[in-house]
């Protein structure tokens, strides 16, 4: 999808020597044939609300299910077949809110801009006590390395949350291209705060038939969470580009990176408790509680980000503008997240990419 959105605004950048035509008030530097022009603007203020319906890559493998096959498939063999369950991605809402203060004089502005993410996701599994081969965990500290980590467990429950937020502080300058095609550089600052959250949780049933005939007890609880934060802070730049198609219709996008300097902290917890219950009463036989925590480390994570939208603005005689915008946003932070239990134990290190995609609405209120 980034690779989609990006190629559709290079050829809006790309259209400009095509379509320019007009005069240019304050020239700059420029190839022969296409006029460029830094316009003339009085002081003024921009005020933007944005809803966003975003969907993050938060997935997360809780339990894996190992079955046998069919007896008599090959004489004198055995062939299992493993189910992985796993946390999926919902669309969730978000929201963001900027503030822009047109200079007086030729096209400059100033950009605070500030961005929210927070998604739940979960999922369950369930199986029989009769199984050959209940739920397990998948390999992990707690759970041990194995292949399938810690298993005959009769019901799983995975659980995903994600907290994300985002502020820009940009320089920009407005550019001209005839009468249709608008350019606007930008340069800044970004500070990001990504908080992810997994957790398992398992429990394993069984029949105390030494108390009552069929009375069922939890034998054991167990639950893990990995937990990975990175904040961090940096430089940005990018480009923003608009068509004007008449009429107030305007194609626009957005073209943005940022190199983050910042800490990533990552913990693994892992409890497990024994229950029983007799006559009804459920008692708490024995908790056990292990923390393992990973040193704090400096990352330096790069961001992408691009959109695609189209926007319809009205002017008013009284100095006030009202835009109304819609479009397509992703956003990558490479290797920005920890969501494997396992190498909390090992060093392995193995992040991942925080993505999120979906479609956006925006309002701007311009004030003269």
């Amino acid at each position: 999808m980034l690779k989609k959105v990006t190629l559709c605004l290079v050829a809006i950048l790309g259209s400009t020597a095509a379509l320019a035509a007009g005069p240019a008030d304050v020239p700059l530097p420029i190839a022969s044939g296409v006029d460029l022009m830094a316009p003339h603007q009085e002081g003024s203020w921009s005020f933007g609300l944005q809803a966003n319906y975003f969907q993050p890559n938060n997935d997360f493998n809780y339990a894996l299910e190992q079955q046998a096959a069919p007896a008599g498939l090959v004489p004198n063999s055995t062939q299992n077949q493993v189910n992985t369950y796993a946390v999926g991605s919902d669309n969730d809402w978000g929201w963001g809110a900027d503030i822009t203060y047109h200079f007086p004089g030729d096209g400059r502005d100033v950009t605070l801009a500030f961005t929210q993410l927070n998604t739940s996701d979960s999922d369950s599994a369930s199986t029989d006590d009769n199984t050959l081969a209940g739920i397990s965990a998948p390999g992990a500290s707690a759970f041990g390395k194995g292949s399938f980590g810690r298993g005959n467990y009769t019901d799983a429950t995975g659980e995903v949350k994600t907290n994300y937020d985002s502020a820009d502080l940009t320089f920009g300058q407005v550019i001209t291209a005839g009468s249709r095609i608008t350019l606007h550089p930008f340069a800044g600052v970004r500070y990001s705060y990504i908080d992810y959250k997994a957790t398992g949780d398992y429990t394993r049933d069984a029949i105390d038939s030494s108390v009552t005939p069929n009375t069922e007890y939890v034998q054991q609880a167990d639950s893990q969470t990995i937990k990975s934060t990175f904040s961090g802070a940096g430089p940005r730049l990018g480009s923003d580009a608009a068509v004007n198609l008449g009429s107030g219709f305007s194609l626009r996008g957005t073209l943005g990176v940022s190199l983050l300097v910042g800490s990533m902290d990552v913990e693994d917890d892992y409890t497990t408790a024994n229950y029983t219950s007799t006559s009804g009463v459920v008692s708490l036989n024995s908790i056990s509680d292990t923390d393992h925590d990973v040193d704090t480390n400096t990352r330096v994570v790069p961001e992408a980000d691009a959109k695609l939208a189209a926007m319809y603005h009205a002017d008013f005689n009284n100095g006030y503008g009202l835009g109304f915008e819609v479009g397509y946003q992703v956003t990558n932070y490479f290797n920005a997240i920890e969501n494997s239990t396992i190498s909390t134990v090992d060093t392995s290190t193995e992040y991942t990419d925080f993505f999120m995609q979906g479609p956006y609405a925006r309002i701007q209120l311009d004030v003269a």
